[in-house]
């Protein structure tokens, strides 16, 4: 349809820049011999129109014709064809009259009762305008077949493509996740097969993740469901006195305990070991001078009531963007962690401070430290290194996993005998107050 109408379009201007230089020549020749006749100069009509006659620059043959009022010729010059000569109502304007194979241009004009006819022949016109309708309509021709093709040429493409990377895709399964699917030589479809690879990405690390978190849990949750039953079974197995029911049930009651804890720790790090792998999640620009404050103040008592020294040395305002929740849970695991693998009389500090646009957490004991070939495995999840006689061995993993949710850092630094300090850093945002 668009072709069509450039195609009729463009016919109509060539047609229009082909006639309209001869039509308004032969107008103003018309219009000469209608202001001649309406003066009243007829004497002078002969003469005039032979002179126009013999003009031969608008093209040959020419007839020039005056008629009167009652259709009885005037003037006359040059042969005026029967197509012309018999036109019984004659209008004023142009046309184009067709005779034995020559087309003929003709002008009229009204002048005074009567009429002034003026006329070339505009076969060479006419042909010029055949041979260009033929043109212009081979080529819309033309051009619409290659558009059609193209079209076909690249749905037929297209529509192949799909089709293998859909039987592509019918061969990945849940096992086989790693695998990848192949560049296409569409671009669209190669956008696509990228995206789907973007796609298979992140479900191969989300069932790694599940995998690992489904091992975990089996592993680490045995031990202690094991135990738990052991105490039961023991109490149920055999009569006892009241003081061995009782520390049965505080040792079924210290499983449970652990149980519970290792518990949360699993799906803590399971959550934040996804938004890490993930999106981000929704994040607030979070006081973070704030939820030390906090986390000291709660757990001064517990320091308090193990009669060790716990300082806190906090700079306010420092803010950092991050989820209050997660910052909260890394402040309290690194002091509880402290408290746990240290003695009693063993002092815990807290310092946090800002330093060229980062905030810097500090938490150090005076402790026994690390053993040095223990150092690099202190983030590693369950390790509870050979001094540990508590915990789950999961609270400095999830640490490392909130800090980097939160595009910070984390090092930890230990002396034998001197005690260790563990440092987080996050970059600050301005706040005002």
């Amino acid at each position: 349809m668009v072709f069509a109408a450039a195609a009729i379009g463009m016919a109509v201007l060539i047609e229009h820049a082909q006639w309209a230089p001869l039509d308004a020549a032969l107008q103003e020749e018309a219009d000469t011999l209608a202001a001649l006749f309406d003066l009243g100069h007829a004497a002078a009509l002969d003469e005039v129109v032979a002179r126009l006659a013999s003009e031969r620059d608008l093209g040959t043959p020419k007839f020039v014709r005056v008629t009167g009022s009652d259709g009885k010729t005037l003037a006359q010059s040059g042969s005026v064809p029967d197509a012309v000569a018999l036109l019984s109502s004659p209008a004023v304007g142009v046309a184009t009259v067709q005779e034995k194979g020559e087309a003929y241009r003709v002008v009229w004009c009204r002048a005074g009762g009567g009429w002034s006819q003026i006329g070339v022949n505009g076969s060479a016109h006419m042909r010029l305008l055949r041979r260009a309708d033929w043109v212009i309509g081979g080529t819309a021709v033309g051009l619409l077949l290659c558009m059609t093709g193209l079209a076909w040429t690249i749905t037929t493409r297209g529509t192949v493509e799909l089709a293998r990377l859909a039987a592509e895709l019918e061969t990945i399964e849940a096992g086989s996740l790693d695998r990848r699917l192949a560049p296409r030589h569409t671009t669209e479809v190669d956008r696509l097969t990228a995206v789907l690879n973007r796609v298979l990405g992140r479900l191969e690390a989300a069932m790694d993740h599940l995998r690992r978190f489904t091992a975990d849990a089996a592993h680490e949750l045995r031990t202690p469901i094991a135990a738990l039953r052991a105490h039961v079974e023991v109490a149920i197995g055999r009569a006892q006195s009241a003081e061995e029911y009782r520390n049965g049930l505080l040792d079924a009651l210290e499983q449970t305990e652990r149980l519970e804890r290792l518990a949360e720790d699993l799906l803590v790090l399971s959550a934040v070991e996804s938004e890490v792998a993930g999106p981000t999640g929704h994040t607030e620009v979070v006081r973070l001078d704030v939820i030390a404050r906090e986390v000291a103040e709660f757990l001064e008592p517990v320091a308090q009531e193990q009669g060790r020294r716990f300082t806190s040395r906090i700079e306010a305002p420092l803010a950092v963007h991050g989820t209050p929740a997660l910052l909260k849970r890394l402040v309290l695991n690194l002091v509880d962690n402290a408290f746990r693998h240290t003695p009693p009389p063993v002092g815990v500090d807290v310092h946090l401070a800002s330093s060229n646009g980062v905030a810097s957490l500090e938490v150090s004991d005076q402790g026994p430290g690390i053993p040095p070939d223990e150092v690099p495995l202190v983030f590693e999840r369950f390790h509870r290194g050979r001094s540990a006689s508590a915990g789950t061995g999961l609270g400095l993993a999830l640490c490392r996993e909130i800090v980097l949710r939160h595009h910070g850092n984390i090092a930890l630094r230990s002396v034998a005998g001197a005690g260790t300090t563990v440092t987080v850093t996050f970059p600050l945002v301005t706040v005002s107050g």
